[in-house]
């Protein structure tokens, strides 16, 4: 792909649902039976990861946990595969999170962590459905705000949990 390829892969991505055959894993399920409130970004694939994990709930839904865009060089010219596109851009955020860069994707997540912090309000457990990348930067924020990370590996797969203490 090229940058104009990424772009439009990153748009059809984004306007999918989930596939009917994924299922979240037993714990998920427990985690989200449990939490007080749940909430997910305005993205319709994690608003219907969202209802798979509650189907009765209500959902807090907010713009704020949406996914960071992939930026693809303007001086990369010659086609690769999305795997790089994503590498390139883990690689770039490494490094803007390491020099704490200001950014527009920096500013929306400390937005976001304030107003989790906002729904939370002293309940036992919220849970946020969120995508990847942003995932990163949000966790950088909460712990930047005083909450401690949870035991456990940080995985960026399908219907995998990352937690938070306070």
């Amino acid at each position: 792909m090229n940058a104009t390829d990424v772009h439009e892969f990153e748009e059809a991505y984004n306007a999918a649902g989930i596939r009917e055959d994924s299922a979240p894993p037993p714990g998920v399920l427990e985690v989200a039976a449990q939490a007080a409130v749940i909430a997910a970004s305005d993205m319709i694939r994690a608003i219907a990861s969202a209802q798979r994990l509650a189907p009765e709930r209500e959902i807090a839904i907010s713009p704020l946990l949406r996914e960071l865009k992939l930026e693809p060089p303007p001086w990369v010219t010659f086609r690769l595969p999305i795997v790089a596109w994503d590498l390139h851009n883990h690689v770039q955020w490494t490094y803007r999170l390491w020099r704490t860069h200001d950014h527009d994707t920096v500013r929306r997540a400390l937005a976001a962590a304030d107003w989790l912090n906002q729904r939370a309000n002293g309940k036992s457990t919220l849970l946020a459905v969120t995508h990847g990348g942003f995932r990163r930067i949000l966790d950088a924020r909460l712990v930047a705000s005083g909450w401690r990370r949870g035991p456990g590996r940080r995985s960026y797969a399908n219907w995998s949990m990352w937690s938070y203490s306070r």
